[in-house]
């Protein structure tokens, strides 16, 4: 066991003489019947009592997640953890015996709003920290309707991106308490995937959060802000799924299970979209004050050659090319049904005009110098399951879990684990110097790294 002292208490993590873990720290309120619909708020208490953070905590409820399954070393990995809305925690990761002062990177999961957690196996990050002395911090948000819908749509009382708000108390909790455990409030990086990044990018656009942060990470995703009046249609079509499903039913005396059931059926009557449709996403906020030209901190972003292949495995995955056409207009993305009919077709496009594009794009917009670009292209065509280096692949090499690849029928080799430290040695460099160890990124030269 491992103690750490933080205004007036203690927390208790586990150590095994390399790494010290603290698990489940609770870094905001626990919700009640009707603060579940609003934004979360900070527990300042949480230097005031003794913390036992030996065991990791409740996710957030979220439907069956077959990607954590399969980037995983265990079986029925998923279904390992317990599902309660009280999923507020944060895990803290950091060398034992070092007294140094550490960056900090706190990671944001992806999942597309509807999935993902801070204490899946793909996000431990011990062999981050075991080779590099920084800490790395993991967290749960509220996922799904329970994050992201507009509830004040359906009673002024209640709020909208509450999901976005449990991201923003992880921050300041960071910020106030992580000194404590040897960490750097000064120096914070925030990485995230896929919807992760997203989330990120909804936070660059917030001045107020300057304090808690100075530089990012963005793998895989820039976000397509949701408007207002989009997410109160949305909010309204929930309303009607409930009064049908659940007539009588108040908002307050809905299970998780309920509102899970109601995103199914939410989904279902918008249409197959392969999770390209964000249903639930960051809305437009009148916080959001700030253009991301005028962002002042250090961005690195990524993407990886072949996005798309996770969402279109193969022909039996296509939508029909009327759909795949309706979907992409969903974010402004205007293409011909001709040019979607096959699934190479498909994958080539969400690759293009979800992931490619919109990291160039926000790259070119960002006024300051300090900004890096580079592209993930790790595959093994002759492998079973990497063959493409498709959306996620890249995570686990940022966090150095080999292992999963191993499990899923492929034998690593040097190469593999020299590109797998490159990536570890890079994310640490960026998290202690605000830059990478390579050129950054200009317009007219369209410079780009290549991890392959």
């Amino acid at each position: 066991m491992v103690e750490v002292n933080v205004k007036g208490g203690t927390i208790k993590g586990i150590s095994d003489g390399q790494i010290d873990r603290f698990l489940g720290i609770p870094y905001a309120q626990p919700f009640n019947a009707a603060s579940r619909f609003k934004h979360s708020q900070l527990n300042h208490g949480s230097g005031n009592s003794n913390i036992d953070a030996r065991k990791v905590q409740s996710i957030p409820p979220q439907p069956y997640n077959a990607l954590e399954d399969f980037f995983s070393t265990q079986q029925n990995g998923f279904n390992s953890f317990i599902q309660n809305e009280n999923c507020l925690y944060l895990n803290i990761w950091r060398k034992s015996c070092s007294s140094k002062i550490k960056p900090v990177v706190v990671y944001f999961y992806g999942g597309g709003f509807t999935q993902g957690h801070g204490t899946a196996e793909l996000y431990n990050p011990y062999h981050i920290v075991e080779k590099e002395d920084i800490i790395v911090i993991t967290f749960n948000y509220r996922l799904g309707a329970l994050g992201f819908l507009d509830w004040s749509a359906l009673n002024p009382q209640f709020d909208y991106n509450n999901g976005l708000s449990d991201q923003m108390n992880a921050l300041k909790w960071v910020h106030h308490y992580i000194e404590y455990f040897g960490g750097d409030p000064n120096n914070v990086t925030l990485m995230g995937q896929s919807a992760g990044s997203m989330s990120i990018h909804a936070l660059m656009q917030v001045p107020e959060l300057d304090t808690y942060y100075h530089k990012v990470m963005l793998l895989s995703g820039a976000l397509f802000n949701e408007t207002k009046e989009n997410s109160q249609l949305k909010a309204n079509h929930f309303s009607t799924l409930i009064n049908t499903y659940y007539p009588g039913k108040s908002l307050e005396s809905l299970t998780h299970e309920d509102i899970l059931r109601l995103m199914d059926l939410h989904e279902s009557e918008r249409g197959k979209s392969r999770s390209l449709d964000l249903i639930y996403r960051p809305i437009q906020s009148p916080i959001m004050t700030r253009t991301i030209d005028d962002f002042p901190k250090p961005v690195f972003m990524s993407f990886t050659n072949s996005e798309g292949d996770i969402y279109i495995e193969n022909e039996s995955r296509t939508l029909s090319p009327s759909r795949f056409v309706e979907v992409m207009k969903l974010y402004d993305i205007e293409i011909s049904e001709n040019h979607a009919r096959t699934a190479q077709q498909q994958r080539e496009l969400i690759t293009q005009y979800y992931f490619k594009e919109p990291a160039i794009h926000l790259l070119q917009h960002i006024q300051i110098p300090h900004k890096w670009l580079a592209h993930f292209d790790w595959c093994r065509p002759n492998s079973t399951h990497f063959k493409t280096a498709y959306h996620i692949l890249d995570i686990v090499f940022w966090f150095g879990h080999l292992d999963i690849l191993t499990t899923n029928q492929y034998d690593i080799v040097k190469s593999d684990i020299d590109l797998s430290h490159r990536m570890i040695s890079d994310l640490a460099y960026f998290a202690r110097y605000s830059e990478m160890p390579w050129s950054p990124y200009q317009r007219d030269k369209q410079s780009t790294f290549i991890y392959k």
